[in-house]
């Protein structure tokens, strides 16, 4: 009876106890939506909306070799047979902190490429498996000169140029670059590699085709941080973020953007980019846009 009675009196009191235990732990709708994992998704919608309004052809959770852009978007410029595709590949990142950079010095900065034709010694080796390149080099290079020279075009300048920091968003985006050049190598070589098994000469003619395309690749990050550059204490819409390689001097840089800046920011970039075409006489080609 003492038993009974000693439940009876402490089980509502337990049990509201733990309930509200229970609540407090739990994650309010608010704190869901405004956690840094869930305003991703905010992030590359605003960013995919701002990019279809520019007419370029977007897509959400591209993958490639190095990993997944939130947003992949691209346009393309054809003059004659030669064509320059423009590849934003973008990652887009949420935290409460700001982030502080080093400022450097002025520098212009033309976008990272691929072609089939470079003159690269790895993609070299890489097509002297296939078949013998020289017939492809010779058409990649008349007169010595690269054929897709007139399709590789300069970034806009940057107001603030800044030093990159140990930062694993700035990291993918820095590696992207050659992840997106092995994986459109890879592709071409996948494609000659099929056409060489039903007839060699109509491989030639696929390879001397590709070697007329230049694709760009422009690196962006997308984030909710405040971006300030020392020692000038200064707040920036967007930045530019250079690395060195510690062997060769390599440089390679992406843009930074804060996200309530990316509406301009893109509407720039588009009327930059086709600025530099128009002035080489390339013409757009049709784009579609899917966000």
């Amino acid at each position: 009876m003492c038993e009974m009675l000693h439940f009876t009196l402490y089980e509502p009191y337990t049990s509201e106890a733990i309930r509200n235990l229970w609540e407090s732990l739990m994650p309010t709708a608010v704190d869901l939506l405004t956690h840094p994992s869930a305003r991703r998704p905010t992030l590359a919608r605003d960013t995919a909306t701002a990019l279809a309004a520019n007419i370029w052809r977007v897509i959400h959770a591209a993958r490639y070799s190095g990993g997944t852009a939130d947003i992949a978007a691209d346009r393309t410029w054809s003059r004659g047979r030669l064509t320059a595709r423009v590849r934003l590949v973008i990652r887009c990142d949420s935290r409460e902190e700001r982030l502080v950079f080093s400022s450097l010095g002025e520098a212009s900065d033309r976008l990272p490429f691929y072609s089939l034709g470079d003159d690269d010694p790895a993609q070299r080796r890489a097509l002297s498996k296939l078949f013998d390149d020289s017939e492809l080099h010779a058409a990649a290079y008349p007169r010595e000169t690269a054929l897709t020279e007139p399709a590789r075009i300069d970034a806009p300048s940057a107001n603030a140029r800044v030093a990159a920091i140990a930062d694993a968003a700035l990291d993918e985006a820095f590696a992207s670059i050659e992840s997106v050049r092995r994986d459109l190598l890879q592709h071409d070589l996948d494609v000659i590699g099929d056409d060489l098994d039903i007839d060699r000469d109509f491989a030639g003619q696929t390879a001397v085709d590709a070697a007329h395309r230049c694709e760009l690749i422009y690196p962006i990050v997308i984030t909710d941080a405040e971006l300030w550059s020392l020692p000038e204490r200064r707040r920036h819409d967007w930045l530019r973020v250079e690395r060195a390689s510690l062997v060769g001097h390599e440089r390679q840089w992406i843009d930074v953007v804060e996200t309530a800046n990316f509406a301009s920011y893109a509407g720039a970039l588009t009327r930059h980019i086709s600025a530099q075409y128009r002035k080489r006489r390339f013409a757009p080609a049709g784009a579609s846009s899917r966000s």
